[in-house]
């Protein structure tokens, strides 16, 4: 016996040797073929149809039957079905293509979950309906009439068996491989307990309600608790007073993740005062409706990188301070040499002055770059903040680079409006913002390209925008553009400079509530834009943070 498996069902076949060992053992021998194709099939052939109404008849008088046949078609395609069924069954040679045949019936009557006693009392309906036909058939000959009762029941037991068959294999096939789903999803438990608990990082899940579901021992560790018991059914702030609800209800109304870096958060309950610091993501877990049900938050204890972190900022902020003196006074004597304060200079020296001066003019830029970023990051910054003319702002901005730009042959131009409204904001640093974009653009707009710099407004919005026709930048670089230090490989259009100019342009901007961003381009070139609220921020003094 052969066993194929399949995604749709599972078919049983038998091979020839079955086939008759089932008609041996049933005693269903060719003369009793041989009479039911020529005696007892024209019986069918004339009443088919009355076979067919009849068992329907009885079918749907039962509501579980019934529900097997929800609409019209499908009750039509079934007593099609049935017909053909019935029709063959007394033609005759019952080999294995009628056998294997046959399984394919109970195949489907296992894919529908028709249960054997229905069909058992199918074919109990088709004897009720046969018997009397036959009796009167044979009308007084009991030989006849045992021989074709006889090879009738065969016939119908050998059909039964092949059915019955074919449902307790499928069964038993469903049974093994729900057997094997349970044994696999077991292993995937085990593995991803396994996995959880000896994770470097806490990891939580929560109910809709915050109510602590389950934990893993790392986040046990994190919050100074003794055991599991300590924190499951628990909610979750009163395990962890320091966590903020605000950011976990955020997750579950918006069925978004919510991920924070180097966070100072205080998740001991036992040393409420001291904080450390986490990288800390929350995501939303959804039933199979796409309703959220509660969430799920990893936490991994960053404080010796962030502590590192910082103690090199303040290394490089001292350093950096350091040099702002010595540089700043090496400019001044370059320029007191160059105006002749200490006599005349040799003009073979005051190519080489100069270039000193640049290069210590750049360097001290370069310094003054470190510090601002410092006082950025370490939250120090201060923004003065006063009404501005944005108009006039972008006007001498680009009537001082007008020179530099006419010696490299790239043409400047502007595009504002005869009025605009006053900014609230700190004028001397979005002069850095709006200088370092047009620095950059020059940099990289070869000799006849062109610059454009655009100022819009709307209602309650300043944009200014910084147009070039030079070599544009790659779509996957434009996520980075902004981060600090960071700057494209030698192909790439920021591969001279530190990777602060545009980081430090992004934090002046947001410290104003504002957003900066490089927009997609049509062709070469590349476009950056700033936006400012025109009223300024909330306060008059905005912290950089």
């Amino acid at each position: 016996m052969g066993k194929e498996q399949s995604n749709k069902a599972v078919a049983l076949t038998l091979t020839s040797e079955e086939v008759e060992l089932r008609k041996r053992w049933l005693e269903f021998s060719a003369s009793d073929e041989e009479l039911i194709e020529l005696e007892l099939d024209v019986l069918v052939a004339d009443h088919i149809d009355e076979l067919i109404e009849s068992m329907y008849a009885h079918f749907l008088t039962f509501e579980e039957t019934r529900s097997y046949f929800p609409n019209e078609q499908i009750l039509k395609r079934a007593q099609v079905a049935q017909k053909d069924y019935f029709i063959r069954l007394t033609k005759g040679t019952y080999d294995t293509e009628y056998a294997n045949d046959r399984l394919r019936v109970g195949a489907t009557h296992h894919r529908i979950d028709l249960d054997p006693k229905w069909y058992i009392g199918a074919y109990n309906r088709v004897l009720a309906w046969f018997l009397p036909k036959v009796i009167d058939k044979y009308n007084g000959d009991k030989e006849k009439l045992g021989r074709a009762v006889s090879a009738l029941m065969k016939v119908v037991f050998f059909d039964m068996g092949l059915a019955i068959d074919c449902y307790i294999s499928a069964k038993e096939t469903a049974l093994r491989q729900h057997t094997d789903a349970i044994r696999e999803l077991e292993t995937e438990r085990r593995v991803t307990k396994s996995i959880l608990e000896n994770s470097p990082v806490g990891i939580i899940s929560l109910d809709k309600d915050m109510v602590c579901l389950e934990c893993n021992d790392k986040f046990i560790e994190l919050v100074d608790c003794d055991t599991r018991s300590d924190i499951v059914t628990k909610q979750i702030f009163d395990v962890a007073p320091g966590l903020k609800p605000a950011l976990f209800r955020e997750v579950l109304s918006s069925g978004q993740f919510s991920k924070h870096s180097g966070v100072a958060l205080k998740l001991s309950r036992k040393n409420e005062t001291e904080s450390n610091y986490f990288d800390w993501l929350a995501w939303p877990i959804k039933d199979n409706d796409g309703k959220v049900t509660g969430l799920v938050a990893m936490f991994t204890n960053t404080t010796a990188n962030v502590l590192l972190q910082q103690q090199r900022e303040d290394f490089v902020a001292t350093l950096t301070h350091d040099l702002k003196t010595p540089v700043s006074a090496t400019t001044r004597a370059v320029r007191f040499l160059l105006d002749g304060d200490f006599g005349p200079v040799p003009e073979t020296q005051v190519e080489v002055l100069e270039t000193i001066l640049q290069s210590n003019t750049a360097l001290y830029s370069l310094v003054q770059t470190l510090l601002d970023v410092y006082r950025f990051d370490s939250g120090v910054k201060e923004f003065h903040m006063a009404s501005c003319d944005m108009v006039s702002l972008i006007t001498r901005i680009i009537s001082e680079i007008m020179p530099l730009a006419r010696e490299k042959g790239v043409t400047i131009q502007a595009s504002l409006p005869q009025s605009a409204a006053e900014v609230i904001c700190d004028q001397d640093e979005i002069r850095r913002v709006v200088q370092n974009l047009i620095d950059n653009s020059l940099k990289f707009t070869p000799g006849g390209g062109s610059i454009t710099v655009t100022l819009s407004q709307l209602e309650t919005l300043t944009t200014v925008s910084v147009t070039d026709t030079g070599k544009g930048i790659p779509e996957e670089n434009r996520p980075k553009l902004f981060q600090r230090f960071w700057q494209a490989g030698s192909t790439g259009r920021y591969y001279a400079s530190t990777g602060l100019g545009l980081y430090l342009c992004r934090r002046i901007v947001e410290g104003h509530g504002g957003k900066i961003w490089c927009e997609d381009t049509q062709g070469p070139g590349t476009t950056f834009c700033f936006e400012l609220l025109t009223k300024g921020p909330d306060t008059a003094i905005a912290a950089a943070t």
